[in-house]
């Protein structure tokens, strides 16, 4: 099982927000609240499985800010499928506010200069993640 502590000690590097909620009204909106992020949904993008385990892991491998490697690659890979798979249900959906590893532009839903992190909505277990990462110039 992976604990925020374990998440942070792997990743030293920037800021860290990891945030297991229950919530069943479904309104991703009362989620980000919850997640302590903007309520805008529509900054969200939802992205299938394999592109929230590419995602993840390069925000796990390097920081935003001067892409600093935070732990080895290969480290990254193995620790993002190790929490898709101990939070993800067959009918989850995964959202972020774009695809860094794509060197897409983002939606910021911080205040920090640079964000981003994946979501995992889980609606028939109503138990949802939130991994974001704030990192400053």
């Amino acid at each position: 099982m992976i604990t925020p502590i374990s998440l942070i000690t792997a990743r030293n590097c920037g800021e860290l927000r990891y945030a297991v909620v229950y919530e069943t009204t479904g309104a991703i909106s009362r989620l980000l609240e919850k997640f302590g992020l903007t309520t805008d949904e529509s900054l969200l993008i939802e992205y299938d499985r394999d592109t929230a385990l590419e995602i993840l892991s390069s925000l796990l491998w390097k920081d935003m800010a001067y892409g600093h490697e935070c732990m080895p690659r290969h480290e990254a890979v193995l620790l993002a499928e190790e929490i898709l798979s101990e939070y993800e249900q067959t009918d989850c959906r995964y959202f972020s506010n774009g695809n860094f590893a794509q060197g897409e532009s983002w939606n910021p839903l911080t205040e920090s200069t640079f964000d981003s992190g994946l979501i995992i909505i889980n609606p028939s277990g109503n138990i949802h993640l939130c991994i974001w990462f704030q990192d400053e110039d």
